[in-house]
């Protein structure tokens, strides 16, 4: 086993927490040196990292590293930096240049517009990247590549943006479902956690009570199955989330990643007495959701599931979800203790609350 570092974006520790989930629910072993914020270093088998970064919404880059770095490639001329995350990244550069003087490359050294180098830049400038961590040294091996994301969100055929999730946060709740053979997204909308579902070679199930978004899904998953040539299949069900027994089979579900109904959009925030109603709402549609949901999903599926924490003029309100799951045979799982749920996704009228649940 070997060390790597993995560099997460914005809200590292859901970040951390995927990569964890990820490990596990696909059987890799792993031993975990360190955490700290945007940063984890593990200890790993050489895996198919290039793919491994494509499986991730919320790593950036991989590096792998190093206590003396040999160029290995056949250019004689190439572009490189340092993406300093903590310490000095002077004594590195002296090596790296007498190591590239000594195998007569050409190599120009970039600076990074801050201490760090964004995946763009990376992508720009052709760049071999080296990151200086502490007393770690590593050199960049896997880098997320925001045109995949883009690829797949801005040329589908169908967007409706009041019924869908970003592809980032889409991806990350896949992961965090465990899904391996099938998975449900019982609020679809236009089929985003399907798309990314599909993308891993999962089958999936879609339901939503809107006529639109029901078609958006079907054109969208149709539309990606041939893009992609993906031979696995999707089925997209025009029904009531809270009657799911009407629609598959007991022990059926093995996975659920969804981001429900959160609420009314506001323009302004809302009043204490307003705020108070789309809980109650929300409440009782949960309630009826996880009822249902109990009676299909397999014992120890795992939910992954985004709650609203609504704001007001007077101050926050959520729903009451230890009570519900209480009354539903699910209970709270957590990949790994350092992390306690739910994290929490910042917003203006409202902050996403990101749970993961188990079929008791």
């Amino acid at each position: 086993m070997r060390e790597y570092i993995f560099v997460f974006g914005r809200e590292p520790e859901l970040s951390f927490l995927e990569l964890i989930s990820y490990f596990q629910s696909h059987d890799i072993n792993y031993k975990l040196v360190e955490w700290k914020n945007e940063i984890a270093v593990l200890l790993l088998e050489d895996l198919g990292f290039d793919m491994l970064i494509k499986r991730l919404g919320g790593t950036v880059k991989i590096a792998e590293v190093f206590l003396e770095y040999k160029y290995k490639g056949n250019e004689n001329k190439l572009n490189y930096g340092i993406s300093v995350y903590s310490g000095n990244g002077n004594k590195l550069k002296n090596y790296l240049e007498d190591e590239f003087r000594r195998e007569r490359v050409k190599a120009v050294f970039r600076k990074a517009r801050e201490k760090t180098f964004m995946p763009s830049e990376i992508f720009a400038k052709n760049l071999i990247e080296f990151i200086i961590y502490g007393k770690y040294s590593a050199k960049t091996i896997a880098v997320f590549n925001p045109r995949n994301y883009k690829e797949r969100d801005e040329t589908r055929p169908r967007q409706i943006m009041l019924h869908q999730v970003s592809l980032r946060l889409a991806r990350i709740l896949v992961n965090l479902s465990y899904a391996r053979h099938n998975l449900l997204d019982p609020f679809c909308g236009v089929g985003t956690i399907l798309q990314e579902a599909m993308i891993s070679g999962i089958d999936t199930y879609g339901v939503d009570i809107d006529n639109e978004s029901v078609d958006a899904s079907k054109e969208n998953l149709n539309w990606l199955k041939e893009k992609y040539n993906l031979k696995n299949n999707f089925k997209i069900i025009k029904g009531d989330s809270g009657k799911l027994a009407r629609y598959f089979k007991r022990n059926e579900i093995h996975a659920v990643a969804t981001e429900p109904d959160l609420g009314p959009y506001y323009r302004k925030m809302p009043s204490k007495e307003e705020v108070k109603v789309v809980i109650r709402t929300l409440e009782n549609l949960y309630l009826d959701f996880f009822l249902g949901l109990r009676q299909v999903m397999k014992k120890n599926g795992k939910v992954a599931i985004v709650l609203p924490r609504l704001k007001s003029k007077n101050g926050q309100m959520e729903v009451d979800i230890n009570k519900i799951i209480g009354q539903t045979g699910f209970r709270l799982f957590v990949a790994d203790k350092r992390v306690k749920l739910p994290i929490v996704s910042k917003g203006r009228f409202l902050d996403r609350l990101i749970y993961v649940f188990e079929a008791a």
